[in-house]
């Protein structure tokens, strides 16, 4: 296997740096050779509606190029009209060179590209993602350290390098490296956010519970409890409204803070933290509730997936998880009220799929799906 070179060209908009290795092709040249693949229908789970969630079974290559006609057809839309998929999230293989099995030791998938063949393969798909993404849409790539650096520069290419919003580090913890290991534990992955302009972007905040005798909290004469912050840019004039809604805070040396007022429950203080991009509140799926394991390798916990979802969409719009493994990304989505698209060339994968989102429909009353199976062009 030939190693990938990377060459730094000049960096600027029209000229991103590039990665250059054997077997790349054009992108024109990805778009004519990629056959559609057609869609058969297997089954269909709920009543049929205006629109019907989709479980594909299939080479996700295929299945892309067929849905990006279904976008030019009008077929693959938002529920406000607009036509393409506004989310985009995809886990692909991480170039492990391993082949993973179920719990009960069913074959889930080979993971063995490396190098050039790996870069290319992710590359083929994300030129196609990005035809079937809306003029407004996010896309989320999930990598580790392996693969990351290679697949940013890719992105900017076929993304552009203005579009890159963050490499978001998912910190999750929990595994140790091995008492002889010379290196320090591997305790997170790396999420690539690529987003459109205009954008759907929701901030997202968690809350964080404060013990009354933090130092870093106070409670003023009205029983009000508060945390503050240096005056920053604020003008006079923010500060003497500020005031008079009683956020302002003067320190026994005479200083100036603003204040930021907390709740109370339970005894204790809550926070509203505003959620950066080093997520370390979601755990993985080795320390999620037994509940929802599904015993397929490599399964992503519901929390890490809706976190994704409620910042980059709104209720009613498509979301597509062109690696959909055990449907996290998709129970996820029918729970946020949202449309989906999921893809997945394993047949461990659509059963595992299949079975907990059916289990959703009845527990919680989520939409129904239909299942489809992607087949040759003719």
């Amino acid at each position: 296997m030939r190693p990938v070179f990377v060459i730094i060209d000049r960096m600027s908009k029209k000229n991103p740096c590039t990665l250059h290795y054997a077997g790349k092709e054009t992108e024109a040249s990805v778009m004519a050779s990629t056959p559609s693949a057609p869609l058969r229908l297997v089954k269909t789970h709920g009543a049929p509606s205006d629109w019907t969630n989709m479980l594909i079974a299939g080479d996700n290559l295929g299945v892309l190029k067929t849905l990006i006609a279904g976008k030019e057809a009008g077929r693959v839309v938002n529920a406000d009209g607009t036509p393409g998929v506004r989310l985009v999230y995809i886990d692909p293989p991480f170039s492990t060179r391993l082949v993973y099995r179920g719990t009960d030791g069913r074959h889930a998938y080979d993971d063995r590209r490396r190098g050039a063949e790996f870069v290319e393969f992710l590359r083929h798909r994300l030129i196609l993602l990005r035809e079937v993404m809306s003029a407004d849409a996010s896309i989320y790539a999930h990598l580790d350290w392996k693969t990351s650096h290679y697949v940013k520069v890719v992105m900017d290419e076929v993304f552009g390098p203005d579009n890159f919003l963050n490499e978001i580090v998912w910190s999750y913890g929990g595994r140790g490296a091995k008492a002889a290991s010379a290196q320090f534990p591997r305790n997170h992955d790396a999420i690539l956010l690529y987003a459109r302009r205009p954008r759907v972007f929701n901030k997202q905040r968690r809350e964080v519970s404060l013990p009354k005798d933090s130092p870093c909290i106070q409670q003023d004469a009205y029983g009000r409890w508060f945390k503050t912050a240096p005056r920053g840019d604020y003008t006079d004039a923010s500060i003497a409204s500020l005031e008079e809604a009683g956020r302002v805070h003067r320190t026994r040396s005479g200083r100036l803070r603003v204040k930021y007022f907390l709740r109370e429950a339970e005894g204790r203080v809550i926070e509203e933290k505003l959620i950066g991009d080093v997520w370390d509140d979601v755990p993985d799926a080795m320390h999620i509730k037994a509940s929802e394991k599904t015993g397929y390798p490599t399964q992503k916990p519901v929390a890490l997936l809706e976190r994704v979802i409620k910042a980059s969409s709104n209720p009613g719009d498509l979301v597509l998880d062109a690696f959909c493994g055990s449907g996290t990304t998709l129970a996820a989505a029918s729970a946020l009220d949202r449309r989906w698209i999921g893809i997945d060339i394993g047949s461990l994968a659509i059963k595992t799929a299949q079975k907990r989102i059916k289990a959703g429909m009845k527990s919680n009353g989520t939409p129904g799906f239909a299942v489809y199976r992607a087949g040759k062009q003719t």
